[in-house]
């Protein structure tokens, strides 16, 4: 199985990077007292066969879902990933602490629920849960999202992480109601 690719031609880098400057238009992002007291002002620059991807699911082998951290601020702890889903996968109930972000670059419509509330959200869309939410994800096949966790890469299960058995799962016809 070729490994999905959103860096496959400029179209595309083109495409993604539009999405991403969007998402980050529609969350208003704006430096914070702390990140403007920072004084590392280095540049810092990854292109895609510099990311080190890690698989979710390592028993999946091949079919893992991966994330690869872009950016980890040791101050703040704001944490910037980008997932890719070969499969469909169900991300179980959890929380964070702060707010996660998500923001759709390819692959098909999400669905998030949280509360028995049901969100779909499309290629190019954009899903803010704020901290403490309880949700959860069914991210489709070929799937790339950009995430942004206010409070780091710590994620608060409700029962366990995704498993072997989370593996080609598809949202329920209804919500779960948490």
């Amino acid at each position: 199985m070729r490994p999905l690719s959103l860096w496959g031609n400029k179209s595309s880098l083109r495409t993604a990077f539009t999405t991403i400057a969007a998402g980050a238009a529609l969350m208003g992002i704006t430096l914070t007292a702390a990140a403007a007291d920072q004084t590392d002002t280095s540049i810092i620059l990854k292109n895609p066969g510099s990311l080190k991807w890690e698989k979710t699911i390592p028993e999946l082998g091949d079919r893992s879902p991966e994330y690869a951290i872009l950016h980890s601020d040791p101050n703040t702890k704001l944490t910037t990933l980008m997932f890719r889903t070969p499969i469909p996968v169900h991300i179980p109930a959890h929380t964070h602490d702060l707010a996660e972000t998500h923001v759709i670059l390819v692959g098909g419509t999400h669905t998030f629920d949280s509360k028995g509330v049901r969100y779909n959200i499309e290629n190019g869309g954009f899903f803010r849960a704020p901290g403490g939410v309880v949700h959860e994800a069914w991210p489709p096949a070929g799937s790339q999202t950009l995430n942004i966790l206010e409070s780091g890469w710590a994620v608060n299960w409700l029962r366990e992480g995704p498993t072997v058995a989370d593996a080609d799962k598809y949202p329920p016809k209804e919500p779960q109601g948490n």
